[in-house]
């Protein structure tokens, strides 16, 4: 994910995370948190995976398929919101495919999605 995107800080990431509406799917838990200081900004997305999920390897591995995910997805996430992806177990066994889906769904119900533009490929 480009520098951009993230959501680095702790304190910016707790705030999404006590202050924002969250939409629970299979995968993981999606927290959404308009950005009232730069409405006009790029989203920022935080990913997190908690030690119930396994060991560092295994956390890992869950957030760099989520990180892609949302890479796959981003251009069509609405700007000026910050978003925290937290897995859950099953999305261990997810394929990338299966999380790009999955996240694109339930960003669609927390109504930060932008159909008008295509994801992953070029426009015709």
């Amino acid at each position: 994910m480009a520098r951009v995107w993230r959501l680095r800080p702790r304190g910016e990431f707790e705030r999404v995370r006590q202050n924002g509406r969250s939409w629970p799917h299979r995968f993981f838990v999606l927290i959404v948190l308009p950005q009232t200081a730069r409405p006009a900004m790029p989203s920022r997305i935080g990913v997190a995976a908690g030690k119930k999920l396994g060991g560092a390897v295994t956390r890992n591995r869950i957030k760099r398929k989520l990180r892609e995910a949302v890479r796959q997805v981003y251009p069509n996430i609405h700007s000026g919101v910050d978003v925290i992806l937290i897995a859950r177990a099953p999305s261990t066994e997810a394929t990338v495919t299966q999380l790009a889906a999955a996240l694109t769904e339930t960003l669609q119900r927390a109504k930060v999605w932008q159909s008008n533009r295509q994801v992953g490929g070029d426009e015709a």
